[in-house]
Parts: structure tokens; C-alpha cells; sequence
């Protein structure tokens, strides 16, 4: 999993000469956490999405192969929101680049993830990764643009998020129904996933639908690309594959939100929904070269080496 920083620099240089319909990634960078030392991450390109733990739920591993991978953990009680008195809380532990101004831009992101042989699902959401817009008003209540999460133990995972809504509350059916662009897989304990339906904004519901892709087993790699036209207009994108399986694939408007728009985050890491007086088992998942760049074709040819 090793790549070779100069095959990146040459290759963003390459890029960085030719011009585009849509606007530059703000974020260029290629990070498989082989310079860090095992232990406690401690690399200032990342911050974490902190609720009181800082760095103490991410470990830089090592595997018998020598290659270098980071472990985010979450653990019961762990960076708590609450959201109401005896009421569900969320607990997580992410990691992300810098927040940048990203709308109108063009962004591709990769990242390798394990879940480890002894990992245990629960039967509520875990979510991770998401890419969010915030706004000057944001509080919160805003949902990412494109996530990914496990739901029923794991035996479903769904992907999409809000294109847009009024940012200053939380988002009402009515806003649901418009906004969201959604997807959902089913895993009834075999080889595959399966897809149930899609809802692209004011859509409804497509159960005519017919994709698949692979369940990787505990223990093993799989390899996320995801691409994103952030925009106003109709010309935006939203595509997911996993293993090179395509399993999400948006055309349309990705940015609709009610308030100035302030910046967008790019997170990985665990962020989970828990109820109130429940006690939820440790999560370990891993990650490993997370790369971000500006355009499909640089991307593919670092996954290529």
C-alpha cells in the first residue's frame, strides 16, 4: 500500500497544468501514514472532530508485512453528544483534513478501509465517512451531502445524505423528500450486497433497480473512490465505488442549502448513534492511504501503482 511521493508530485503537477470546466479540489494530498511513528497519530496534516478524547482514539499499527495503516477507535462513552435528556446520544471518532472552501469545485477521494477480524456491528448507525457542507449559521443540524453507514448489524448500508435545506434547523420530511439522494444495499449473510432502492431529490422511490457489489470479508481491505461536483447547478455529481464496483450515481444539483455557506469537511474515522443507558461494544475499523486530488483520471492512475 506504500506509494511513491514522487509518482504524486509529478502526477499533481501534471494535472495542475490543465484546465477544467470545474473548479480545482481545494485539497491535493496522498497519505498512507508510513512516515508516522507506531503509535498515537501525530501527523498536523488531520484534526479530529473532537467531543473531549483529542488523538487518544487513533493508533498508527503496523501489519506483519511491515505496512503502516491508522486504527480509529470508539468506545462506549466515548466523545458523547447528547441530543435530549434519556434520549439517543451519538458517539464518534473521526479524523479530517483542514475545513476548506470547496463549493464549485471538483473534488476525488480515495481511502482503503478494514474492518478487523474480531469487529463487532450493532444494530443502529455507524457511520465512516462523510462529506459535509457547513454554513455560517450551521449548528448542526445539517446533514452531510454523502455518507456512509451500517445500519441492522451491519447487514445493511446505506449512502447519500441532503443536497440542501434550511441549514438554521433540523430538516423536516417535506425537506427530506426534496433534498435527499439516497441509496440502499442489503447483505442477507452471503457474498453480496444488493440493492433495494434510490431516491434522487424530489424523486420517489425507484425500487426498480438491480446493482450489486461484493461484501468484503472481516479482515480484509476494500477501497472506496468517491466523487464529488459540489455546485448550484445541475451539472454536480456524486459517485461512489467500492472495489471498483459502482454503487452510487448521482447527476444534479449537490449544494441547495438555505444560508451562506461557509466551508466543507471531509471526515473518516467512526461516528455511531447509541440509545440512552445502553452500554455498545468497543468499534475498531482501519484506514489506510487516503488520498485526495482534483480530477478521476490523476486519481486512478495513483490507485493503478
Amino acid at each position: 500500500m506504500k506509494k511513491l511521493v514522487i509518482l504524486f508530485l509529478i502526477l499533481i503537477c501534471f494535472t495542475s497544468g490543465n484546465s477544467y470546466s470545474k473548479g480545482r479540489s481545494p485539497w491535493n494530498f496522498s497519505e498512507d501514514f508510513e512516515n508516522e511513528k507506531e503509535g498515537r497519530l501525530r501527523t498536523n496534516k488531520f484534526t479530529t472532530n473532537n467531543k473531549g478524547t483529542g488523538r487518544k482514539p487513533f493508533k498508527i499499527r503496523k501489519d506483519p508485512d511491515g505496512n503502516q495503516y491508522l486504527e480509529v477507535t470508539v468506545k462506549d462513552g466515548w466523545n458523547v453528544d447528547q441530543k435530549g435528556r434519556e434520549k439517543e446520544t451519538t458517539e464518534r471518532a473521526e479524523f479530517q483534513v483542514k475545513p476548506k472552501k470547496a463549493l464549485g469545485k471538483e473534488i476525488w477521494i480515495s481511502f482503503k478501509k478494514r474492518l478487523p477480524e474480531d469487529f463487532t456491528h450493532i444494530d443502529d448507525r455507524v457511520l465512516f465517512f462523510q462529506f459535509k457542507n457547513t454554513m455560517h449559521i450551521d449548528d448542526g443540524k445539517n446533514g452531510p451531502l454523502i455518507g456512509l453507514r451500517y445500519y441492522e448489524n451491519g447487514n445493511r448500508l446505506q449512502i447519500g445524505g441532503d443536497t440542501g435545506g434550511d441549514a438554521g434547523r433540523s430538516i423536516s420530511r417535506k425537506e427530506e423528500r426534496l433534498h435527499r439522494i439516497e441509496t440502499k444495499y442489503k447483505n442477507y449473510g452471503g457474498k453480496y450486497w444488493f440493492q433495494k432502492w434510490k431516491k434522487y431529490r424530489n424523486e420517489s422511490k425507484d425500487r426498480d433497480v438491480d446493482g450489486t457489489a461484493s461484501v468484503t470479508p472481516l479482515g480484509k481491505w476494500s477501497t472506496y473512490k468517491i466523487g464529488i461536483h459540489n455546485t448550484k447547478n445541475d451539472d454536480g455529481f456524486v459517485k461512489v465505488y467500492k472495489d471498483g464496483e459502482l454503487m452510487f450515481d448521482y447527476n444534479g444539483v449537490t449544494y441547495d442549502w438555505r444560508g451562506r455557506y461557509y466551508q466543507s469537511h471531509i471526515r473518516i474515522g467512526i461516528y455511531r448513534d447509541r440509545v440512552f443507558g445502553v452500554s455498545y461494544p468497543d468499534q475498531t475499523i482501519h484506514f489506510d492511504d487516503f488520498i485526495v486530488v482534483s480530477d478521476e483520471k490523476t486519481l486512478d492512475q495513483i490507485l493503478a501503482r
